[in-house]
């Protein structure tokens, strides 16, 4: 069992009770066997008395949540319209603005709750696990909830501390308390000025222990503080596209209410309004405030990306972990991408007969040593892993263990700014060797590249001699090119933990091969596709980086991470960057240095992935990072995105059903702006010229019908652009202007057209403002309103993209009710109501031409190419070097047009303050804090506020609302 500390020595609570009382499990004074740890009854005992190890944490009333859909900006301005019904006492257009605020409310808790509950699903589904010796010192992975006090934890690097945690043994750890302190400097366990417990939220920085549980939930350190913070604070976070939307609409609103005014003045003085009828003047004024607030819109922008975060995890295995991340992974450019694990298989395996050995060992001592060097504890580490197998097929390295008596006694485990692992052997006569194990310049002499931070330092007896450094090279380079990921093994006769400058035996050379993906190179190709190029960083050796790029179908400009940091000239620092395929041989500093460089001096939306500990400064630091399957908690926590399966293949489906949730966000928010914008400017302007006005009833009932029959936009069959989709709402604003003046435009020459000329036979009249033209009026505004969706939904020709079956029947049935309305009510004849809709449908063609043309040649937002179905696209069989570098730059152009204005590149991150009472949670808090955040930091963010979960494990609810709070 591995330990680097005497495995007798436990520190022993001084506190402990002195009677013979039975002492409880877990309690004070309780100690468990650090190599067995506790048994089935036991933890039973434990987890009775002191709970699962989850803070509780305040759920949202779902009469709250029904509140809530009263409250905001559209919200309030709509109950001021029925207040302002009430007053002058038209109960009739009261009932219907109240039904419209209940409808809509009703609507939105549904949507809400649906959307609250399979966000909740995806949160759960992002369980932490651990793992921990039980029932006889088995090895086993549990759900982090279930840990108990007396349990004897495993902790590696990347791992986020669940629980407080007493060290009984391994490495000294390098812990990062920032999350709970506020100290960037990693603290040292155990230590005299620390102490030996590990606190619950902190993060495992580098080594390996195992250690005792003491405290779980709320009985830790912090977890009783951080359960009244988790009641006390919600997190919200809203994309830059939504807050511009949002503050577009806002304004549409606002100056709609000039047009409000300049009604309610025109239809009282000169028409006599307020003379002759004040209360149906104030309406009409009423019902064009009304008929401008798209009320619905937050609601289908919310429901679209709760409907994407869950489509993307049942179908394409990606958790999203906060909803404005489906703008970034939309927008994304390039994805620095790592290489073991997701562009190859992880599943190491090593050929014997390809071991290297110098001159005094044998085939056998090489594994036989990098055997003693793994821990059999790290089940999902893939080096320790294909060591321990293949050792356990070689009968005569297993032959000359015994033989020898080798018995490991510790490990000092993999860091990865060291690059290397120690393990230390008892021999049979009681003397120490120590086996070093991991990169071989490392090996050779750990002060290569620069002194680092590990506790031994050392050079290996034969580093100085050129003929051998030569041949050892040679040897890598063979190795390598053949696609063989090389760890070296090297020995000391001693323990090296007690020598001043231990000089260490080269051992040999283990060559592990790490194939790719069966789907790794199609999946390169779509991306590419899709205009998103791949970076691959990785720490292996740069022939390695670039064989495994050969056979992926990545480019060969592969730079060791060493060209990063010898580099002076910052210019052509950042164009190596930029023109790279990718690099190998780096440091993590080296990885958050290439998506800084991408992220912000070039303006490109940067994705990462990553899987430990060191990677977790680099997610952070891109926009999209992306957890892939099996990473650390740290890397986890530090994400945008997780995946639950390996490979590249789940991060193309992410893009692909991020962009069609984004056309479908646009589309709506273009039709809705649209509408808004024609009905005003049509109602106004017809008032302004004729005085004759809708009535309110008939407007108020247009906006609701709108907004109801738009629902199904969230449901509809939407394109992904071969593009990425950028946060530009100034576009979006202009087209929605476009359809808003071209609608009404047309609109205002078919009714003066027919006043002037008088085609429908008196049927029709402004100027008297029969009941017959007010419905006419209304009924082609409701057709025009309706049709102009399937315009406003594609970027192109309205019939390149078929609509969804529920949007045309939602449309359909609308214009119907609309016929029967404007027929049996208003007396609209048969024959006028045919020509309603076939002007409207001349109009809608008319008008979707124009749109092509438009965005096409007037603002350059011509949709381009679409990518069609989600399958992988094969990449062309004669692909050269030449035609390779030709898509290159033809994909860099499109990084260039897809640059982020730098005030985009962040997102607001709102920590709010609730109240307990019903008026807190209705208002959701008074004191509001806004940070805003350029990849220097990264704030863990939950699906939805932290109030949504009824509980939370208590190590990661800790480690990340603590940075929020």
């Amino acid at each position: 069992m591995a330990g680097s500390r005497n495995d007798t020595k436990v520190f022993v609570d001084e506190e402990a009770p002195t009677t013979n009382a039975p002492l409880e499990v877990g309690g004070k004074g309780w100690e468990t066997d650090s190599t067995k740890g506790l048994s089935t009854s036991e933890i039973e005992q434990s987890l009775e008395t002191w709970g699962k190890n989850e803070i509780p944490v305040e759920i949202t009333p779902l009469y709250v949540l029904f509140l809530r859909q009263f409250t905001g900006f559209m919200p309030f301005l709509i109950e001021l319209a029925a207040i302002i019904s009430i007053a002058v006492e038209d109960y009739v257009d009261f009932a219907i603005v109240c039904g419209m605020l209940l409808v809509n409310g009703c609507l939105g808790f549904r949507e809400e709750y649906h959307a609250k509950k399979s966000l909740d699903e995806l949160a759960n589904s992002i369980e932490a696990t651990i793992t921990v010796l039980r029932d006889g010192g088995k090895a086993i992975e549990i759900p982090t909830t279930e840990l108990v006090p007396g349990d004897i934890a495993f902790l590696v690097g990347g791992t986020i501390i669940p629980a407080d945690i007493k060290w009984l043994r391994g490495d000294v750890m390098s812990i990062d308390t920032a999350a709970l302190t506020g100290e960037p400097i990693p603290r040292k366990y155990p230590s005299e000025e620390h102490g030996d417990v590990l606190l619950s939220g902190t993060t495992v920085r580098a080594g390996e222990c195992y250690g005792q549980v003491t405290a779980t939930g709320t009985n830790t350190e912090i977890g009783q503080a951080q359960a009244d913070v988790m009641k006390d604070k919600a997190v919200r976070v809203e994309s830059v596209f939504y807050q511009k939307i949002m503050f577009v609409v806002q304004a549409v609103i606002l100056a709609s209410l000039f047009f409000v005014i300049a009604v309610l003045l025109v239809l009282g003085l000169p028409y006599d309004g307020f003379t002759l009828n004040a209360k149906e003047t104030i309406l009409s004024a009423l019902s064009i405030m009304i008929a401008a607030i798209p009320i619905a819109l937050p609601l289908v922008l919310q429901v679209n990306m709760a409907l994407g975060a869950a489509f993307l995890a049942k179908h394409h295995n990606a958790i999203v972990t906060s909803i404005p991340a489906l703008q970034d992974i939309a927008s994304m450019s390039i994805l620095c991408s790592d290489k073991t694990g997701t562009l190859t298989t992880a599943k190491m395996s090593i050929i014997p007969e390809s071991i290297h050995q110098v001159e005094g060992f044998e085939k056998e001592d090489v594994l036989l040593f990098a055997s003693l060097c793994s821990n059999p504890d790290k089940k999902d580490d893939p080096i320790d892993r294909a060591t321990l197998q293949a050792f356990e097929k070689d009968e005569a390295g297993r032959k000359k263990l015994v033989e020898m008596g080798y018995k490991q006694e510790g490990v000092i485990g993999f860091n990865p700014e060291v690059k290397r692992t120690i393990g230390f052997v008892r021999k049979k006569d009681g003397s120490m060797l120590t086996v070093a194990k991991g990169l071989p310049a490392k090996i050779i002499d750990t002060s290569a590249g620069g002194l680092d931070s590990g506790e031994i330092q050392w050079k290996c007896e034969r580093a100085g001699e050129k003929a051998f450094m030569s041949a050892l090279e040679e040897k890598g380079k063979e190795l390598s090119k053949a696609g063989y990921k090389t760890i070296a093994i090297a020995i000391y006769e001693g323990d090296a933990r007690e020598a001043d400058a231990p000089v260490f035996r080269f051992v040999g050379l283990l060559p592990m091969i790490d194939p790719p993906r069966e789907d790794t190179a199609l999946t390169i190709n779509s991306l590419h596709h899709a205009n998103i190029s791949v970076k691959m960083i990785t720490g292996d050796h740069t022939n390695v980086a670039r064989e495994t790029a050969r056979l992926i179908g990545l480019g060969q400009n592969i730079h060791p991470g060493e060209a990063i940091r010898t580099t002076a000239n910052e210019q052509q620092k950042k164009e190596l960057i930029w023109q790279a395929d990718g690099f190998a041989a780096v440091l993590p500093s080296d990885k958050r240095e290439v998506v800084m460089t991408l992220r912000n001096d070039f303006g490109v939306v940067t994705g990462m992935t990553g899987d430990g500990v060191n990677d977790a400064p680099a997610l952070s630091a891109a926009q999209v990072g992306i957890a892939v399957e099996g990473a650390t908690d740290a890397a986890k926590n530090a994400a945008d995105l997780i995946l639950t399966e390996p490979g590249l293949g789940p991060i193309y489906g992410a893009v692909l059903e991020s962009r069609r949730i984004f056309a479908r966000v646009k589309s709506y928010v273009v039709y809705r702006l649209a509408a808004s914008i024609l009905l005003v400017l049509t109602l106004s302007i017809v008032i302004f010229v004729s005085g004759c006005a809708v009535d309110s009833l008939l407007v108020i009932a247009l906006a609701l019908l709108n907004d109801i029959s738009m629902i199904p936009v969230a449901y509809d069959n939407a394109q992904a652009t071969a593009k990425p989709q950028l946060p530009k709402a100034t576009k979006l604003v202009l087209v929605s202007f476009f359809f808003g003046i071209v609608h009404t435009s047309l609109a205002l020459i078919v009714f003066f057209v027919i006043e002037r000329n008088d085609p429908l036979n008196g049927n029709f009249s402004l100027e008297i403002c029969t009941r017959e033209t007010r419905g006419f009026i209304w009924f082609y505004l409701i057709l025009a309103t309706e049709f102009m969706i399937f315009s406003a939904r594609t970027g192109s020709f309205f019939w390149e993209s078929a609509p969804s079956k529920y949007l045309v029947a939602s449309v359909l049935g609308t214009a119907a009710i609309g016929s029967l309305v404007a027929s049996l009510s208003y007396e609209v004849s048969g024959s006028n109501i045919g020509w309603v809709w076939l002007m409207n449908v001349v109009a809608f063609v008319v008008v979707d031409a124009a749109k092509v043309l438009f965005k096409s040649e007037i603002i350059n937002d011509a949709s381009g190419e679409i990518i069609v179905g989600d399958g992988l696209i094969e990449a062309e069989k004669d692909m050269t070097e030449a035609k390779m570098h030709m898509k290159k730059r033809k994909r860099y152009g499109v990084h260039v047009e897809a640059i982020v204005p730098p005030e985009d590149r962040y997102h607001n991150v709102e920590v709010v303050e609730t109240k307990k009472s019903c008026f807190g949670h209705f208002f959701g808090g008074l004191r509001h804090v806004n940070v805003s955040n350029y990849g220097f930091i990264r704030h863990r963010h939950s699906l939805g506020a932290p109030s949504s979960h009824p509980v939370t494990s208590a190590g990661t609810a800790n480690a990340a609302a603590m940075r929020g709070a």
